[in-house]
């Protein structure tokens, strides 16, 4: 690997930055060896965070000569690359200044926000540094390609994309939805109930249900606990189930297919065939994927 600050120099965006990357490592191989990365950026150690209630931290000066990047202990591989991902976009970004102890500490809280338009700061920062890990983690070109490869929208060959990135299934889902070419949208529920919903607001219709609503009934995951790992077929269902009367006037079909996972998880994937597909414009680039 030859890259190096020095040809970062110039860029200070978090795209910016993971573009500059792949044009010098353009055989950057998949899963992106991301603590190699951080050897070659002046990242001198990559160590376990003490710290009680924080997934992750770095701790450089104020004028970033090197840094150290801790993740939290027990985390999964993909959790951790992602941290160490998240953490080397802090370092990199240049607007991204440590406190006075010379520690950007970071969340789980942190680790979901998407906003990178957010008004606070602190929370653009962890935005920021989520949509650097994401997509150096998940390179775009590469993700298009495995998307284009993979055809429409299905959890099994979601689930072997997120092992070919070697990635959680929640940081892949929110690259998905911005970058499949068809109206998808995965929403992570808990019990039952709605946790996260992933979708790119220019491609997928209005979703009518609220964050910690119920998961509608009549949806195949309602009332339902599979066992982990256990995946639905792919079935058509009413578009009034999950969108509003008035966005399911704009929908040809509506399919849903669910994948449950451990202690009360589940992930739903929909996909809606839009009646006017030829007008919807194309996605270059991630989208805000919150309910609003």
């Amino acid at each position: 690997m030859k890259i190096s600050r020095l040809d970062l120099d110039g860029t200070g965006s978090p795209l910016g930055l993971v573009t500059r990357i792949l044009q010098v490592e353009s055989y950057l191989p998949i899963p992106v060896p991301v603590e190699a990365l951080c050897a070659n950026l002046d990242i001198i150690k990559i160590d376990d965070l003490e710290t009680e209630g924080f997934e992750a931290a770095l701790v450089t000066d104020e004028n970033k000569a090197n840094g150290a990047i801790l993740v939290a202990k027990g985390r999964s591989r993909q959790r951790r690359r992602y941290s160490i991902g998240h953490e080397l976009g802090h370092f990199l970004i240049p607007t991204h200044v440590p406190g006075r102890e010379g520690q950007i500490l970071c969340s789980r809280g942190d680790m979901l926000r998407l906003d990178i338009k957010e008004q606070d700061r602190r929370k653009r920062m962890e935005a920021e540094a989520n949509l650097f890990a994401a997509t150096l983690l998940m390179p775009p070109p590469v993700l298009r390609s495995e998307l284009a490869k993979a055809g429409t929208p299905d959890l099994t060959k979601f689930v072997a994309l997120a092992n070919l990135f070697d990635v959680s299934k929640q940081a892949l889902a929110r690259q998905y939805v911005s970058y499949h070419r068809e109206a998808v949208a995965i929403i992570q529920t808990r019990h039952g109930r709605v946790v996260n919903c992933y979708r790119d607001s220019r491609k997928f219709p209005w979703i009518d249900v609220a964050p910690n609503g119920a998961v509608p009934p009549g949806s195949v995951a309602h009332g339902t606990a599979g066992f982990p790992g256990m995946m639905s077929d792919i079935a058509e269902c009413e578009s009034e189930l999950w969108l509003s009367i008035s966005a399911a006037r704009t929908v040809a079909s509506v399919s849903e297919q669910v994948l449950w996972q451990r202690e009360g998880y589940a992930m739903i994937m929909l996909h809606a065939s839009v009646d006017d597909e030829e007008d919807r414009p194309s996605n270059d680039g991630p989208d805000q994927l919150r309910f609003r």
